[in-house]
């Protein structure tokens, strides 16, 4: 089918800005209905709520929010069994399984049905399609999937795309790099940490991507991604590097188009709302920071209403030049669980990896650790420098690393240098955070 250049879906993608909202509308009082009559654990969180009374977006907001806690209590010990109280649909036309990560905590089960899938599937190639994949593209995914949803969504999306992908899983680093190169690869999806960790592996190999691979887009996902890894990751394999965002009980929600002013909501199949960071509960204005709380309005078999992402970002309403009418959302600066008061100070860790991409790339590593020393909180950077490094040039990089977080943090960390190799690499999602005081 002959599509516009720059949409997968142009109908929806650039609807005006009220249909869109009467559609999220009449797509929430759908969903609540559905919810309070199909799902034990909604029917008693909307007890005395009548879907009819919502009319605006302001009503939207009346509504409880959901907390991952609550659907973790909603699945433990209760029937049936592994999804509990949150399935809302006969278990018989259950599909596909994944789970969430369990970095926070119990991972939570979330199934879909065949109707639920091919709807994540749909978003995804928005995404996709935002960011120039196209029947041409031969796509590498160097993963194996496992029980985590946002690679199998971007697979099976790029397969209806037209693509031709070739799953990578089964390989090493090395092999997957190898296999890149020797099926000539067009596109990549990955983590931003693997994308930097294959640069590093690919060097190693005596392989410049710029010049020996024919990559020429990476798609992002699975971690947050601050823009100077992007711009990192973009001048290391000299291609179109593209954010995105989503997660297994939500899934992909939100990705970049090829002006990479932030990110796209995927509008009407998602209500986004942004409330504040210290009560949770006051919505906040475009350009002000603030916490995702998101509703996806079109999965039925596991309704989620209003779910707290505890994701930090900031929405603007300024036009795209790219046309697509949805809301737009900074690039993810943080999460909630990670925030740690020090010294009187909030500290988030992805200020951390914001400085460290834009303007050291000698750190080939990096780990934040907080500990405590008696009654004082000690932060700590454990740094694995380029090994090509003489001793004083090591020495002022660790002071200019030293001078500039004091800087951005109003904190003096102590600056531990670590052997080449001695951090660990990440696949899938990073943990370059390490609270001991726990």
């Amino acid at each position: 089918m002959d599509r516009p250049r720059e949409y997968w879906n142009p109908l929806i993608e650039t609807l005006p800005r009220e249909k869109l909202i009467q559609i999220e509308l009449k797509r929430f009082r759908e969903l609540l209905q559905w919810a309070k009559e199909n799902s034990p654990f909604y029917r008693r969180k909307l007890q005395g709520i009548d879907p009819q009374d919502i009319r605006s977006l302001e009503d939207v907001a009346k509504i409880p929010m959901t907390e991952k806690d609550e659907l973790r209590a909603a699945q433990e010990g209760k029937e049936p069994f592994l999804y509990g109280e949150l399935l809302a649909v006969p278990s018989e036309s259950l599909s596909a399984f994944h789970q969430t990560s369990g970095t926070t905590g119990k991972p939570v089960y979330i199934p879909d049905t065949y109707e639920s899938w091919q709807w994540l599937v749909e978003v995804w190639c928005c995404f996709l399609y935002a960011a120039g994949f196209r029947r041409s593209d031969r796509v590498f995914l160097p993963f194996a999937y496992n029980v985590y949803i946002a690679f199998w969504q971007g697979h099976y999306a790029a397969e209806k795309i037209g693509c031709e992908v070739v799953p990578g899983g089964a390989l090493d680093t090395k092999g997957r790099i190898q296999k890149m190169k020797e099926v000539k690869a067009t596109a990549l999806m990955n983590t931003p940490t693997y994308g930097l960790h294959m640069f590093e592996v690919s060097k190693e190999m005596g392989i410049d991507p710029k010049k020996d691979l024919t990559v020429k887009k990476m798609v992002c996902a699975g971690e947050p991604m601050p823009e100077p890894t992007r711009r990192r990751l973009e001048e290391e394999w000299g291609v179109d590097v593209y954010d995105h965002i989503g997660g297994t009980e939500s899934g992909a929600w939100a990705g970049m188009c090829r002006e990479k002013r932030g990110l796209h909501v995927m509008e009407p199949h998602f209500i986004l709302e942004m409330v504040d960071l210290e009560t949770m509960s006051k919505p906040v204005s475009p350009g002000e920071k603030g916490i995702v709380v998101l509703t996806p309005l079109c999965r039925r078999c596991v309704p989620l209403i209003r779910f707290n992402l505890k994701d930090i970002t900031r929405v603007t309403e300024e036009p795209c030049p790219c046309g697509r009418t949805s809301l737009r959302i900074d690039q993810v600066s943080g999460r909630v669980d990670d925030l740690r008061k020090i010294r009187g100070v909030f500290f988030s860790p992805s200020v951390i990896e914001e400085v460290i991409r834009s303007e050291f790339p000698e750190v080939v590593e990096f780990q934040t650790v907080l500990s405590q020393k008696g009654i004082a909180p000690v932060l700590t950077l454990r740094l694995e420098l380029d090994p090509s490094l003489a001793g004083t040039q090591e020495e002022r990089i660790q002071e200019r690393i030293r001078e500039q977080l004091k800087i951005r943090t109003n904190l003096t960390l102590e600056i531990e240098r670590v052997k080449p190799g001695g951090l660990p690499r990440y696949t899938l999602k990073s943990t370059r955070f390490k609270d001991l005081t726990k």
